[in-house]
């Protein structure tokens, strides 16, 4: 069996498994995106990777201007791992980085994923470098309009606490209609 072969049949494998389809932020697309590009810097016996590699070719191709936030993320696992670690490893640390959007521990982590400045808010320009990094194409009313949503009709900014209780709701709302599309 080739190299290539056992790739694919690895990642089919990987496919798969129960938390691939369930992942809380991560599709199945995302997933094997993110497979296809560890596999590349994986030492092909113990299928580990440093991520520090992956960061530096990240900085290489100049992603790291383009998704600061993302760069953030890896840049912490980097320096996170003394060694090589395996996939399953890495993507369960980037989620745990990323903030799981479905418990509060997670929203709390996306806000300080997002919050570069370390600021403890978020305002309009904070609102704008997601926007541009998401690709959601958000004008400057939209992101107005997102402020009042989340903190009040007053706020120039967005707290943590009015970030995590917001999109909880949300999160929770979400939920509520998958279950009833679910059970139609």
């Amino acid at each position: 069996m080739s190299r290539r072969e056992q790739i694919e049949k690895d990642k089919q494998a990987l496919l798969s498994k129960p938390w691939v389809k369930n992942h809380p932020i991560f599709t199945y697309d995302h997933i094997a995106e993110f497979y296809e590009m560890f596999i590349l810097y994986a030492e092909p016996r113990t299928k580990k990777a440093d991520v520090r590699d992956i960061l530096v070719t990240a900085k290489t191709l100049g992603l790291t201007d383009k998704f600061p936030i993302i760069a953030h993320a890896l840049d912490d696992l980097a320096s996170s791992y003394d060694d090589a670690v395996d996939f399953e490893t890495f993507i369960s640390d980037l989620t745990a980085k990323l903030g799981n959007p479905f418990d509060q521990k997670g929203r709390v982590q996306l806000f300080k994923l997002i919050d570069v400045d370390g600021k403890g808010t978020l305002d309009k320009g904070d609102l704008q470098k997601i926007s541009e990094e998401l690709r959601f194409n958000l004008n400057e009313e939209d992101i107005q309009e997102i402020i009042h949503n989340v903190a009040g009709y007053e706020a120039e900014d967005v707290s943590e606490e009015k970030f995590e209780k917001y999109l909880g709701k949300r999160v929770q709302r979400r939920q509520v209609e998958q279950e009833i599309y679910r059970n139609k």
